[in-house]
């Protein structure tokens, strides 16, 4: 289940996108401007934007532009019902992830949401691979500076126990130890995070 924010000026497609994909067991918040959009991606962390172009006052290309200058990083899908290609263009160089016109049917928009779910899915576990290697090759300022990323990408209990991995390679065993607790927090029945912590309790 994916955290989805939709942000559509036109309510019975924000009743739509919100039904379809509530249907496929993921949560949805609907909003109907770029503005109040903003602040929800402030104070929510979201594993998904669907964000039409056509918004009154802050466009959703203006919405990427902002989110990328407060370091806010959420994929986005546009849906919209623009013909010119010129804005769907500059909405996928500040960071859109891919595009579906309107109308759009149930199974497209299912598939489109699916595949950057999955995609950012693959990111996260190709970093961590990454971060892996890199604590092998004793690399460890590199190893650090990926484990940041991890969070920008799903700051869950799995990338608060990597982060928590680098850091007692490096010697902080406190700050290790913090982020141990941080991950059990999210995911009491985390195995790695229960597994590491218990030497912790043990010293």
């Amino acid at each position: 289940m994916a955290n989805i924010l939709v942000v559509d000026d036109e309510r019975n497609v924000r009743n739509l996108i919100k039904k379809i994909l509530e249907e496929n067991d993921h949560s949805v918040t609907t909003i109907a401007t770029g503005e109040e959009a903003l602040v929800e991606l402030r104070k929510v962390k979201f594993d998904l934007l669907i964000l039409d172009l056509r918004l009154p006052g802050m466009s959703g290309t203006e919405l990427l532009k902002r989110m990328k200058q407060e370091g806010i990083e959420v994929p986005a899908l546009i849906v919209s019902a623009v013909t010119n290609a010129t804005p769907v263009v500059e909405a996928l160089k500040q960071g859109a992830g891919d595009y579906l016109s309107k109308p759009f049917s149930a199974q497209d928009l299912v598939k489109k949401v699916e595949e950057l779910l999955n995609r950012e899915q693959l990111s996260f576990e190709r970093l961590a691979r990454l971060v892996e290697e890199k604590l092998e090759q004793g690399k460890l300022t590199t190893a650090e500076k990926l484990a940041r990323e991890l969070f920008s990408i799903r700051p869950d209990a799995e990338a608060h126990v990597i982060y928590a991995m680098v850091m007692e390679k490096l010697g902080n065993k406190t700050l290790a130890h913090k982020y141990l607790k941080a991950a059990l927090a999210l995911d009491p029945d985390h195995k790695k995070a229960l597994k590491e912590i218990a030497k912790y309790e043990e010293n």
